[in-house]
């Protein structure tokens, strides 16, 4: 499918991937849609709660709670091979299903008991966050195993149906909501397991063994937390103010497709440039525009939740390129950013509702969107840097990342970073691609002994040996995450 992405583009690409695994486009509309009604409406966790004055929405507990659980997802399974025993699918299932149980029964039974009624609420979290973040990163699996492209057409249609359907939720009653967050959770599991199987006949190769050492995505990871930020803090702003209304989410997951859909689909950006040069922007745009216009404005809320969903979307992509062309295991990967995500989003409800609370006036508050929009602008600045610029993510476009073209950004950096001559670039390319010296001399217009000279050159520049060693330096810094900032774990027991 990776292959196809070059010679179809745009929205034609995003149909015909729909059309060759409609059930795996209809298993992530249904877990987009269970999301929206999860943590953007917020409808499990009406209730509030005061610590030191304050009051908080519930969700931002549960925030907490997936962010805990996605961490020990992280550290305890990110090598064993459990995920591939279908029982553990409907464990999920299972889980998340008493977890709307009990979240059910917290709220609607009249529990007189406190500590039954805690013990309620407690239980539902912890169930239905295990069941959701499972699902989560069995999707990011999927998605990992079938590459940047698929990933973002699915995402991309997922985003479009799921505007339709997440605005005509949010007018249904509370009693029909309940019935669907029932028969969500079976739904999902079920085309997940048949999208499975259609998409993986074998098994093997979607859970297969990661042989290299585990990178610690440290800009990925605080990517995620500025994102869970900066959708946090307004949400946390509006939970209090009654401002919330329902259009700008669906507008927000229409635009956001749209914008991936030419960003990456379309002009083909690199990751830097898709999600520091627009995603980061987009999301500061937001904010400023929920201090100046107010938490009841449209425009506001739609520019806010569309820099968040599309930085959702570009995000999802580059988890599978570390999956596939990392060959980092699923787990670890959907798990170490959504941990930063959902604390991120913790956090940001934690402090939009802290400062609605404090603020008394229009222009306290103005001031204070106006830092955080900044602080937004500043932290993409940040992780823009020249070692981020020159290594993995400089040189991935989500929309075609296994072009030949990238093969040769990947040799610029090399040839910039240790003083190559152009020639001596030529020639690397050249190697890289499989070329013998005879097709290269007969390209090049020079000789055997030349070509020799040059390779001498080169292998003594890199301090290397052999056109062996040369491919696999070239490959390890074009896959590699990031040569500077990311750590392999220690082996276990270290």
């Amino acid at each position: 499918m990776e292959a196809e992405g070059v010679h179809r583009g745009g929205i034609r690409k995003v149909v015909h991937d729909v059309r060759e695994q409609p059930t795996l486009f209809v298993c992530f509309v249904g877990y987009r849609t269970f999301a929206a009604l999860l943590f953007i409406e917020g409808f499990f966790f009406p209730d509030s709660f005061q610590v030191a004055g304050f009051s908080f929405s519930m969700i931002v507990p549960f925030m907490f709670v997936c962010a805990c659980v996605c961490l020990f997802f992280a550290f305890r399974f990110k090598k064993i091979k459990v995920f591939d025993k279908n029982g553990y699918l409907w464990f999920l299932v299972t889980s998340m299903t008493l977890g709307i149980f009990f979240l059910f029964m917290e709220t609607h039974a009249g529990i007189a008991n406190e500590p039954f009624r805690f013990a309620a609420l407690a239980l539902g979290m912890v169930m239905l966050a295990v069941g959701t973040m499972g699902i989560h990163i069995e999707l990011g699996r999927i998605f990992g195993m079938l590459g940047v492209t698929p990933t973002l057409t699915f995402g991309i249609a997922a985003a479009l149906a799921t505007a339709l359907l997440a605005l005509g939720i949010s007018f249904l009653d509370p009693w029909v909501k309940w019935v669907m967050a029932f028969v969500l959770p079976a739904f999902i599991v079920l085309t997940f397991y048949l999208s499975k199987a259609q998409a993986f006949p074998d098994q093997k190769v979607l859970y297969r063994e990661s042989t290299n050492d585990l990178l610690i995505p440290y800009r990925f990871m605080a990517t995620s937390i500025t994102q869970g930020l900066a959708l946090g803090i307004p949400l946390g702003f509006m939970s209090f103010s009654g401002a919330f209304v329902p259009m700008p989410d669906s507008a927000g997951y229409f635009l956001a497709a749209l914008l991936a859909l030419l960003v990456a689909m379309v002009l083909q950006m690199d990751f830097n440039r898709s999600i520091y040069q627009i995603g980061f922007p987009l999301a500061g745009l937001g904010l400023l525009a929920v201090g100046v216009l107010g938490p009841s404005s449209v425009a506001a809320g739609v520019l806010q939740t569309t820099g968040f969903l599309y930085l959702d979307l570009v995000l999802w992509a580059l988890g599978s390129y570390l999956i596939k062309s990392c060959d980092q295991p699923a787990t670890w990967v959907a798990s170490c950013p959504s941990t930063a995500l959902m604390t991120g989003r913790a956090l940001g409800v934690v402090i939009g509702s802290v400062a609605l609370q404090v603020f008394v006036n229009s222009e306290q508050t103005i001031m204070f969107f106006c830092v955080l929009a900044f602080l937004v602008l500043f932290a993409a600045l940040l992780l823009t840097n020249n070692a981020n610029m020159r290594t993995g993510w400089g040189f991935v476009r989500p929309g075609n990342p296994d072009e030949e073209t990238d093969i040769f950004r990947t040799c610029e950096v090399i040839a910039q970073d240790y003083g190559l001559t152009q020639r001596e670039l030529e020639i690397m390319h050249s190697v890289i691609l499989g070329k013998t010296r005879k097709e290269i001399g007969e390209e090049l217009f020079i000789t055997q002994n030349t070509i020799k000279t040059h390779l001498h050159n080169l292998y003594g520049k890199i301090d290397i040996h052999s056109e062996s060693d040369l491919k696999a330096f070239v490959a390890k810094r074009e896959k590699m995450f990031s040569t500077e900032g990311e750590a392999p774990l220690p082996p276990e027991g270290q």
